[in-house]
């Protein structure tokens, strides 16, 4: 797991960079929710990943918290807590 602290755009702040790549959807998902805990409302993770189930189960997921997400670019999704 990587976690980079990086800036992010004044509306939507990044608090951290996960890269998820080559993990399984458990754990995936996993360190994506224990990364999501620690922000504050408004602050986003960008999410890295290159399988296809890790992405349809990290919307789900995020769909379910109530966070908002959206795909930034093929590989990368980005997590918003509301």
């Amino acid at each position: 797991m990587a976690l980079v602290q990086t800036a992010g755009i004044m509306d939507d702040p990044v608090a951290a960079v996960i890269d998820v790549q080559d993990m399984l959807c458990a754990q995936a998902l996993a360190v994506v929710a224990k990364a999501a805990d620690r922000l504050a409302s408004g602050q986003a993770l960008e999410v890295l990943y290159n399988a296809a189930d890790v992405k349809n189960d990290l919307t789900a997921w995020a769909c379910a918290k109530k966070y908002d997400i959206r795909e930034i670019h093929g590989s990368c999704l980005r997590v918003r807590k509301s």
